[in-house]
């Protein structure tokens, strides 16, 4: 068994030949999504030129009708007519937060900062739940801190702070960490606040219920399951206030959901990271074959709960989402930061592993 506490990962427990196998998947997996990168199945939506102003202009023009008196659903209905965004489905209208809390504050710049708050307190928190399983060794820690600040950069620029994609990925970490540090009710309740914010947050929520529900603790599936009740209810709300500003002549979208891009989009998700967006797409290909490697040598609780999400989402994301979806990547870019920075190590263990030699014992004596 390896120490969860010392800096062995998952696979100083292979033998050989597994080893030897991990290694040569790597390869292939790494190989892969670079030629993916480079070829026609590659996909994303940074420096292409799109119709209207995007998202971000749509958000903050909501808010500031918001913060200029109107109501939500008055100033989103304006705004998507205004700027042509199909409306003739409710979920194609977002839920109220963050855009109504943000109007509601004295000054729409405070959003930026709350949202600030929320990243420096991830980083803060990150680093606490790193140095206790790793017996206060804080170059790992520091490292995942470092890290982090690539994906969490973006809730600091411009007018991105009122997406609320990027307010569910750092909630959904931060309920990660809590639940690293012990405390699961805390935990509940970042990730309950996650789906409000956004109901892509929702596979999240299901499977911290799901491994409440097998670690038997009864008590947390039950608040999972009421909090979730909550959210059902105020989901159909806003499903029923949408539906009354919906117009005859609205417009639909003309493509469904499920476009099953596969790897394409999965890599472009990974992308939503400040120095990713700069660099060539083949290095955010290595960088994700790099996190899920790291994050399936973490053999830890926290480590189980944090590659599941992962893992979760970038299948849903291989099936669900069209290009211009490439900022859904936020639900789980800081959770890449953390099996990036445990890459060094797995692969030590692996290439160790991979060389090992297993001689047969002698028996009896030399002559």
């Amino acid at each position: 068994m390896v120490d969860p506490t010392s800096d062995a990962t998952g696979y100083a427990r292979l033998s050989p030949w597994q080893a030897r196998a991990v290694l040569v998947l790597l390869v292939v997996t790494s190989g892969f999504f670079v030629g993916v990168t480079l070829s026609p199945l590659c996909s994303g939506n940074v420096d292409k030129d799109r119709p209207g102003e995007g998202d971000v202009a749509l958000y903050r023009a909501e808010v500031d009708r918001i913060h200029a008196g109107e109501g939500y659903y008055q100033a989103a209905a304006a705004e998507l007519h205004q700027r042509g965004y199909p409306t003739r489905s409710a979920l194609n209208w977002r839920t109220p937060l963050p855009m109504w809390l943000i109007g509601l504050l004295p000054a729409v710049v405070l959003g930026k900062v709350l949202l600030g708050a929320l990243a420096l307190g991830l980083m803060l928190v990150t680093f606490e739940v790193l140095a206790r399983e790793h017996s206060g060794n804080i170059r790992l820690p520091a490292a995942c801190v470092l890290l982090l600040s690539g994906p969490l950069l973006l809730c600091i620029l411009g007018d991105l702070f009122v997406m609320p994609v990027l307010w569910a990925g750092v909630l959904i970490a931060l309920s990660i960490s809590a639940y690293g540090l012990g405390r699961p009710w805390l935990g509940v309740g970042l990730g309950l606040a996650a789906v409000f914010f956004r109901e892509l947050a929702l596979p999240y929520c299901l499977l911290a219920a799901a491994i409440a529900w097998c670690s038997g603790r009864r008590a947390e599936l039950l608040a999972w399951l009421v909090g979730l009740a909550g959210w059902l209810a105020f989901f159909a709300w806003h499903c029923t206030q949408a539906a009354g500003w919906i117009t005859a002549d609205a417009r639909a979208h003309p493509e469904g959901w499920f476009q099953f891009a596969g790897a394409g989009f999965v890599i472009s998700t990974a992308q939503m990271n400040a120095y990713l967006l700069l660099l060539p797409q083949w290095v955010t290909a290595l960088y994700l074959a790099a996190a899920l490697f790291g994050l399936a040598g973490w053999h830890t609780p926290l480590g189980l709960r944090c590659g599941l999400t992962v893992c979760i989402f970038l299948t849903a994301f291989a099936m669900v989402g069209q290009e211009f979806n490439q900022y859904w990547g936020s639900l789980v870019a800081p959770l890449l930061c953390f099996g990036v920075v445990r890459f060094p190590a797995s692969l030590r263990d692996v290439c160790r592993g991979a060389t090992q030699r297993k001689f047969p014992q002698l028996t009896g004596r030399t002559q």
